[in-house]
């Protein structure tokens, strides 16, 4: 069954900072920067960032 509308209302902010959390860390914003700016736990941040920096080693390796 589908989710109720305060299901997905609550899940949009959640979604908008993991989005912003990305955009941070891919312009290259430090991670104690980006914590502050959201204001999330270290944790989240830790997370969602270590993903953007393997895919830069990935994209180096494959380049050269």
């Amino acid at each position: 069954m589908g989710k109720s509308k305060d299901d997905r209302n609550s899940e949009v902010p959640e979604l908008l900072r993991d989005l912003l959390i990305t955009s941070l860390g891919t312009a290259g914003v430090k991670q104690t920067e980006i914590r502050r700016i959201v204001g999330c736990k270290m944790n989240r941040v830790n997370q969602i960032v270590k993903h953007i920096e393997q895919d830069r080693k990935r994209d180096k390796e494959r380049r050269g």
